[in-house]
């Protein structure tokens, strides 16, 4: 049939037509204006009006508003699911700590904590006199010069071995040497201007019988243990993995607890950048606080564990009222506990924390809190970001009534120009005037195997300059080593040139050279009595020997006027 309405074939019995929308019975004139000539069928010229248009049109029309009204409920419900406060405030936490994570890891800083965890580590350190500044004395101290001091340690839980010492030295002589090794259950101790080439030492689980043997007081006759094991005992009580789970926990339970509103925005001069940040009100209640400082209260009494120390005396086959008397003494310095009940004694005075976070480009831009803490008016201000990379800039300000403590960062932390910087100062400031200065600059450059790090520290009083280290050498990092050496560290006191030192750093799993070859090693528990006067009439004779040559040592050194003006002090 044909539509009366728009001229055009349909199917029979259609009630509506598929072209115009209207009733194929009803004709294109039936609601025609009065005088109004009607076009033929089927016309549709750009003149005339298209047949049923009109409600053609309202039909696309409210189909688009259906759609734009599902897609507004569609969006809003995402909103509420990804627009949640506290949800924004976790993810940009997240996202900030992520940034400094990723930031500290372009330092390609070796992981030093993994080696203590796997108790294979060595470090030292060493410390020489370059040159000194006589002026300051009236003396000639040239002669000083060369002066040096160490110390190093390593430690290796699968070899069972240890190692420990102590040295000095002037120049080309050693001035003394003290080591002490530990070999599974041995303990020895050396030092060549003591003992000789000698090693003397110990066996720590016969330590008790053999005292008894050579003293006739059965008193001590359990005393027997061995370092390692006590150590591993040590580990497997503490458990860091499961004392880094419970701080995790109780971090996730405080934030739980956590009411976080929107507050609209605010906006922020951070840092050297302007910032229009959006501004949330962050609410721990005051029970969520306490629990938390019970948390690392239980948490940090693993390390100071009575029951633990308790159990290390009794391996060791200490008398237990030995062991009570430590144990009462050890209860009396309970640091950790009246650290706690200072914090909740604090909490009782603030209530609930309030905070407010803004958060800027998904990062947190600034932390903020005002509060009267036991009557003191105490404020604190945290400014991440700003001008650069996120992790270029920081700054923070902590002010208790009129005492105010400001830290200002800024540098390229990020390492976007391959070189890592950092610029610090700290100023203290009380009732609005300038107290004290420090400032930090820092430089180093991956790139270059020599001369890449250089350091300079100040601390500043009033415009004067109380103390400067001006530093400058070589940092070396690789998988399983980290060494800084300083050739020339100038330390000035009130501007003038103290003296230039020498320094080294340096942190490594443990090396293979780090056993000490023992070739006279004596077990002191098992010489005779004989042998034991013999030991000890050698080390009284050695120490008299040592402080003669020391006393010629430094008198053929050192002016005759500067040992005058020392022993006449």
């Amino acid at each position: 049939m044909i539509c009366r309405s728009c001229g055009r074939e349909i199917s029979d019995g259609a009630k509506f037509c598929p072209y115009c929308g209207m009733n194929p019975a009803e004709s294109a004139g039936s609601g025609s204006t009065w005088g109004s000539a009607p076009e033929p069928a089927g016309y549709t010229g750009p003149e005339a009006p298209v047949p049923g248009g009109g409600k053609k049109k309202g039909l696309l029309i409210a189909g688009a508003a259906a759609a734009v009204v599902v897609l507004a409920l569609i969006a809003a419900a995402a909103a509420g699911l990804f627009a949640n406060p506290k949800k924004q405030v976790a993810a940009a936490l997240a996202k900030s700590a992520a940034a400094y994570a990723a930031a500290e890891e372009k330092l390609g800083l070796p992981d030093v904590d993994q080696w203590r965890r796997d108790q294979s580590i060595f470090q030292s350190i060493s410390l020489q006199l370059r040159d000194i500044n006589s002026q300051l004395t009236g003396y000639d101290l040239s002669a000083l010069s060369g002066l040096e001091f160490g110390m190093s340690a390593g430690y290796s839980g699968e070899d069972r071995y240890m190692l420990a010492e102590a040295a000095a030295s002037w120049g080309p002589d050693e001035l003394f040497l003290f080591r002490m090794v530990a070999d599974d259950a041995e303990l020895y101790f050396h030092s060549p201007q003591f003992t000789g080439d000698a090693y003397y030492g110990v066996n720590t689980e016969t330590l008790g019988a053999d005292l008894t043997r050579m003293t006739g007081d059965n008193s001590m006759d359990s005393v027997s243990f061995n370092f390692f094991d006590l150590m591993e005992l040590a580990l497997e009580r503490v458990e860091p993995e499961a004392m880094e789970q419970a701080v995790r926990e109780a971090n996730q339970a405080l934030w739980q607890a956590a009411q976080v509103k929107k507050a609209g925005t605010r906006t922020l001069t951070q840092n050297g950048a302007e910032t229009k940040s959006t501004l949330y009100h962050v609410t721990v209640p005051q029970e969520a606080l306490e629990q938390y400082v019970d948390d690392m209260e239980t948490m940090l009494s693993l390390i100071n564990y009575f029951d633990l120390y308790e159990e290390l005396y009794q391996s060791m086959g200490m008398p237990q009222d030995q062991i009570d008397e430590i144990l009462d003494m050890l209860e009396n310095l309970d640091i950790y506990g009246e650290l706690a009940d200072g914090l909740r004694d604090a909490l009782d005075d603030l209530g609930d924390l309030e905070l407010d976070v803004c958060l800027y480009d998904g990062y947190v831009s600034a932390i903020l809190f005002e509060d009267e803490i036991y009557g003191s008016d105490v404020s604190l201000t945290l400014y991440l970001g700003g001008s650069g990379a996120y992790v270029d800039s920081l700054s923070a300000k902590f002010s208790v009534d009129d005492t105010e403590i400001a830290l200002e960062s800024s540098g390229s932390h990020a390492m976007d120009g391959q070189v890592y910087t950092d610029k610090t100062t700290i100023r203290l400031r009380q009732s609005g005037t300038a107290v004290a200065r420090i400032t930090s600059e820092l430089s180093y450059d991956p790139r270059e195997d020599e001369e890449n790090f250089q350091w300079d520290l100040e601390v500043n009083s009033s415009g004067l300059s109380i103390f400067s280290l001006d530093t400058q050498g070589t940092l070396y990092v690789e998988e399983d080593i980290i060494d800084l050496t300083l050739d020339d560290a100038v330390l000035r006191v009130m501007g003038m040139e103290l003296c230039s030192l020498h320094l080294n750093c340096r942190a490594s799993r443990c090396p293979d050279w780090l056993e000490q070859p023992m070739e006279k090693a004596r077990l002191i528990t098992g010489m005779e009595q004989a042998e034991l006067i013999a030991f000890a009439n050698e080390l009284q004779n050695n120490a008299e020997a040592w402080v003669e040559d020391m006393e010629a040592l430094f008198l053929a050194r050192l002016p005759q006027e500067l040992l005058w003006a020392v022993m006449y002090a």
